[in-house]
């Protein structure tokens, strides 16, 4: 109920502002102001990412310190994945690393995941172990983290999907971002295993690679890097300070990362650690992904509101970071709002400026146009195609990201203020051992 009533009082604020802008900028739309911030904020950070890189190439890389070894608990959740969990238990028993071990947790699965894990555990050694949860748990990867918390060792908590793949050094790569005492988590860069095998899976990798171009920036200023789920590690200390993950929540990785920053924890990216995963191949199954996603990330911003602005311990950079991103999902509702108030002018005097009303339409496609650039850099940074392939593609996804993100923030915002319940169980995306095939033809780039 807190979370409605914060949400219906933006409504109110957003059409407030709206109202008031309308008569100041009669000619314009509104939302113009908030577009210009966005796409302010978005090369500021570009730019943050240029001087870093810059700077490492004038100034020595730090030694790394080879004596910070910590013992590290690799942990999967596996749910009713037969067709992949042996082949990432295989992969990830390649891992060199002298201080570390792995248990596959299964979650109430009723395929043959347990049988496989248990045939596995009678032929594998250290450092593979594996736990089959009851039928009565309380189901969820949070809640199997949680309970994983409890039969691991490890001052590091390393988290994969069960479908993911990563290089033999991975943890040799990744863990060094953790020496930092000041340093709850770190994650790494996430790349689609099967890419080319339709054009939505495309379209994920390069989402994914404008997901990295800003998480890169973000952390060149040190601002609020968020975890994504698969290849995220994580203190033992900092998840004790924050009392583990959170079992009621549809985003545990976004809502974990919230949590850190509020007490005070950085949060790195590793941006030339890859960890490869399975994109999805079907548009309605990709659909009911991202509506657990967007529904997650409102509940997390509106949950922590309060909580991180009267925070003495999250820096003011961290702050203004999370917030800057947080508008985002105000751009789709102030549009909305924008485009009421556009006809109810017309209805009750019957004239509109035409200006306005070009501006208004003109909103998305500069929003998009915007995002396609951001995408064409990041292709290029990340993929490193033939200029004209990324300039291509980086047109397509950005028209792909523009047609899901509004009606899509929109919708989840108007069931958030009057769905009765709030949903806490996600649906599961469905594995077909993509990763593990493309695996072989995997060629990261730094």
């Amino acid at each position: 109920m807190q979370q409605k009533i914060l949400l219906a009082s933006m409504v109110g604020i957003i059409w407030l502002v709206v109202f008031l802008t309308g008569k100041v900028m009669e000619s314009y739309s509104s939302v113009i102001l908030l577009l210009v911030f966005m796409l302010l904020y978005t090369w500021l950070i570009t730019l943050a990412m240029v001087h870093q890189k810059r700077m490492e190439t004038r100034r020595p890389k730090k030694p790394v310190n080879e004596d910070y070894l910590p013992k590290v608990s690799v942990v999967i959740s596996a749910h009713n994945e037969e067709v992949v969990i042996e082949e990432t238990v295989y992969h990830l028993m390649k891992l060199d690393y002298p201080n570390y071990e792995l248990l596959i947790m299964d979650d109430r699965s009723q395929d043959r995941t347990p049988e496989i894990l248990t045939r596995l555990g009678e032929t594998l050694g250290a450092p593979y172990r594996y736990h089959l949860r009851p039928a009565d748990a309380i189901p969820g990867k949070p809640a199997v983290l949680n309970e994983a918390l409890t039969i691991t060792d490890g001052d590091v908590i390393c988290v994969f999907d069960a479908d993911a793949y990563v290089e033999p050094d991975f943890l040799r790569k990744i863990v060094p971002f953790l020496a930092d005492e000041n340093v709850g988590a770190v994650q790494a860069r996430k790349v689609i295993a099967n890419a080319n095998e339709n054009w939505l899976t495309k379209c994920q990798n390069y989402e994914y690679s404008l997901d990295s171009h800003f998480q890169y920036g973000r952390d060149s200023v040190r601002g609020a890097v968020e975890l994504r789920g698969n290849g995220q590690l994580v203190k033992r200390e900092a998840l004790t300070e924050v009392h583990g993950w959170n079992n009621n929540t549809l985003t545990d990785d976004l809502d974990l990362s919230t949590r850190l920053h509020i007490e005070g924890w950085d949060i790195r990216f590793a941006h030339k650690v890859p960890v490869f995963e399975e994109g999805i191949t079907v548009f309605g199954s990709l659909l009911k992904q991202r509506r657990r996603w967007t529904e997650g990330t409102l509940f997390r911003y509106l949950e922590y509101a309060g909580p991180l602005l009267k925070s003495r311990k999250t820096s003011l950079r961290t702050t203004l970071d999370m917030i800057a991103y947080f508008l985002e999902f105000l751009l789709p509702l102030w549009l909305v709002l924008d485009f009421v108030q556009l006809g109810w002018g017309w209805i009750t005097t019957g004239d509109a400026s035409s200006t306005r009303i070009i501006s208004s339409f003109l909103v998305v496609p500069v929003f998009c146009i915007s995002m396609s650039v951001a995408l064409v850099v990041a292709i290029i940074r990340f993929n490193r195609p033939k200029v004209m392939e990324a300039i291509g593609w980086g047109i397509i996804t950005g028209l792909y990201m523009t047609i899901l993100w509004f009606p899509l923030v929109f919708g989840i915002m108007v069931k958030v203020l009057f769905q009765k319940k709030r949903r806490t169980r996600w649906d599961k995306t469905e594995h077909t051992g993509s990763a593990h095939r493309q695996s072989k033809n995997l060629t990261p780039q730094a």
